[in-house]
């Protein structure tokens, strides 16, 4: 389910995709310490691969400034003959949005623009609502994704809206860097992507970069996968298919570079977080680059969000991140500039939701092991049972069928025996025939679980009074599946269980017009769906914040 592409936060390829090439470590210059710390990244990548059903993956790991280290696994040929030569062009996908945010401060600086200015001034053509009902959109609020945009509506071309005033909430808004990058183009006078590659690509020794994805260079790139059916819960050992090719010039993310070159950005994030501005920026610039990054979540203060870069802990140490996702690939960065240390990984694969976070992480973990003298730890571990696995053991029934859920969570069903995999709190997709299309999502009174929902039935825990309420008509009309041929989009399920409706079986909406909704599980929301075109009651198209989506059940 593309259109809601944040709700699944792993997955996986078909397993078949990771059984041809085994990783390579190239890590020339590297002390023994550090060659045996990057033999276990290595291993983990491995692990990954195999685990998650991975295509082809690359990391480059820098242990300093010209440092680079690199790990190769997988082919880069659909019939997996070709193992990956090192110069391949991975798509970085959302880890653009610093080249973005680098370009506006290059522009600043030439005195073209204020990170302070409203969008209008440069982009007229932009229609967002007027600044007396919400407050102005900045440079800086939309690089901050706190202007309260939606996530992926079109950024020009139609009327926009806001789920909240300027600067009072947080909100990813990929249309928010669309804008931006549209003024970036109006105020040089040039394509997005010559922008991005003059001043900034070029200055960093990143000549084999492009900022846009285009055909043209479609072979330098590894073979890429997707889901063969999107329209189910991501699980591992799921089949793939080879994936849709998009051209894309986006501020949102349209970047595309060999390993060699982001270790070479790896080295620039990490002076910065040093102070040091040079080639780019000067030190004061870098220093106003990192200077007050927002909340991103209240009951999570911790973790900021400031102009194009995620700021991160772990282990009490200060790290700089950002992670990508497209129609075909996913990666992740992680930059510890204290350390002098960086990681970028990045596979062939889109449309799961998976992202290489916990490699990059892991990377960095074990370089700083490595420059200690100390022990290589353990690498985070992969399908561990959540921590209230016992929860939900127990026996429940929709009134047709009785389902258990067996120590390790093993659900059991018409007397088949599948694991569960957890994929949200709280929430779990299983390969078992029976369940495979929708989440299991657990519902809780007084925290302990009373039901377990599937689509529109309700499994309910045996000696528990948890019915559903009956479905009216005129929502039972709303349910189906809406598809757009857009790969961007994809497709998307409205199910209507009980008196609610409820997209992709798990996101509650709310109505708050004849045939408006909008998320039901934060107030502030910017997304907004609408059903249209309706025959005897029955919507044949959905537009899901400016998106149309044809109805297409099967």
């Amino acid at each position: 389910m593309t259109i809601n592409r944040r709700l699944f936060l792993a997955g996986a390829a078909g397993a078949s995709l990771a059984g041809s090439a085994r990783a390579t470590l190239v890590a020339p210059g590297a002390s023994a310490a550090e060659t045996k710390s990057l033999e276990a990244v290595a291993a983990y990548v491995e692990a990954h691969r195999r685990h998650f059903g991975l295509p082809a993956m690359g990391v480059v790991v820098s242990a300093g400034p010209g440092r680079h280290f690199t790990i190769l696994s997988g082919t880069r040929d659909y019939r997996e003959t070709q193992p990956l030569a090192g110069d391949e062009l991975w798509q970085i996908g959302s880890i653009s949005k610093s080249f973005v945010a680098l370009a506006c401060l290059s522009l600043q600086a030439e005195g073209k623009l204020t990170l302070d200015d409203e969008l209008r001034q440069h982009l007229p053509e932009a229609q967002l609502p007027g600044v007396s009902s919400g407050g102005p959109f900045t440079i800086r609020g939309l690089l901050d994704h706190t202007t309260g945009l939606p996530d992926f509506a079109p950024s020009l071309g139609v009327k926009l809206w806001r789920g909240f005033n300027a600067g009072k909430g947080w909100s990813y808004s990929n249309t928010g860097y669309d804008l931006v990058g549209h003024a970036l183009e109006r105020i040089e006078g040039k394509i997005l992507h010559q922008i991005i590659e003059e001043r900034v690509c070029r200055p960093l020794g990143m000549a084999a970069t492009r900022g846009a994805i285009q055909w043209k260079d479609r072979a330098r790139y590894p073979a890429s996968y997707s889901p063969l059916r999107p329209d189910r819960p991501v699980l591992p050992g799921m089949a793939m298919a080879p994936a849709p090719w998009v051209d894309a010039n986006l501020g949102a993310g349209s970047v595309a570079a060999p390993l060699a070159d982001m270790g070479r950005y790896l080295d620039f994030i990490a002076a910065v977080g040093q102070g040091k501005g040079a080639p780019l920026l000067t030190d004061a610039q870098a220093r106003l680059w990192l200077e007050n990054p927002v909340v991103q979540d209240p009951a999570n203060p911790a973790e900021t969000y400031g102009l194009g870069l995620m700021h991160r802990s772990d282990e009490g140490r200060a790290l700089l991140h950002h992670t990508g996702g497209m129609v075909c690939f996913s990666s992740s960065m992680h930059v510890d500039a204290a350390a002098g240390l960086g990681a970028f990984a990045s596979c062939a694969v889109g449309g799961i939701n998976y992202r290489p976070r916990l490699i990059t992480l892991y990377a960095l973990r074990a370089l700083r092991a490595a420059a200690a003298g100390g022990a290589i730890p353990a690498p985070p571990e992969l399908a561990a049972l959540p921590a209230d696995a016992g929860d939900y053991v127990g026996s429940y029934s929709d009134g047709q069928q009785q389902l258990d859920i067996l120590p390790g969570l093993i659900a059991v069903l018409d007397g088949a025996r599948v694991p569960l995999q957890a994929i949200a709190p709280g929430m779990f997709a299983t390969a078992h025939p029976g369940l495979v299309d929708w989440p299991l999502v657990a519902q809780r009174r007084d925290k302990a679980v009373i039901a377990l929902d599937h689509g529109s039935r309700r499994f309910v825990r045996s000696g528990v009074n948890a019915a559903l309420p009956a479905t009216p008509p005129e929502l039972a009309g709303l349910a189906g599946h809406y598809q757009s041929d857009d790969p961007w989009i994809g497709g998307a399920a409205v199910v209507a269980r009980g008196d609610k409706l409820f997209l992709g079986g798990v996101l509650p909406l709310r109505r708050t017009g004849k045939d408006d909704w909008v998320p039901d599980d934060a107030p502030n929301s910017p997304e907004r769906l609408r059903f249209l075109a309706h025959v005897a009651g029955v919507p044949q198209a959905m537009e899901w914040s400016g998106r149309r989506l044809e109805r297409r059940d099967v």
